[in-house]
């Protein structure tokens, strides 16, 4: 009684696991619209946008972040909304947009990106004649 068995050997450097997610886990990452990171492709799209095209960046990245979440994830409709406000959000700060003017740009910008949406979703490019 009292005896330690000796297969049981006590590691003081071994420490006693927290709670949630252990380092390196993934299991929380997140895709498209959502995530905080960029792949190598999305990066060589914003610096092409940003260079070739002169938009600003955040722009550009609102658009990188919109087409990848698009072929990600067709389907979702959350997609063009939070692109829609994180576009007026931008405007509005950038413009001093009063309330009215905000809900304007807001419709405007979602339905230009329904639009979008559908010509992409159906395969189409560019006006229709």
């Amino acid at each position: 009684m009292g005896e330690v068995s000796r297969n049981m050997t006590v590691n003081p450097k071994q420490s006693k696991r927290k709670r949630g997610a252990q380092k390196g886990n993934r299991n929380a990452c997140k895709h498209g619209f959502y995530s905080g990171t960029l792949s190598p492709a999305e990066i060589c799209q914003l610096r092409n946008i940003i260079d070739l095209e002169g938009v600003d960046p955040e722009i550009a990245l609102i658009r990188v972040k919109l087409q990848s979440s698009l072929q990600y994830d067709p389907d979702n409709p959350r997609v063009i909304t939070e692109a829609s406000r994180l576009l007026v959000k931008w405007y509005s700060e950038n413009y001093r947009l009063d309330p009215t003017d905000r809900n304007y740009l807001r419709k405007v910008i979602e339905n230009i990106l329904e639009i979008a949406f559908t010509r992409n979703s159906a395969g189409l490019s560019g006006p229709q004649t």
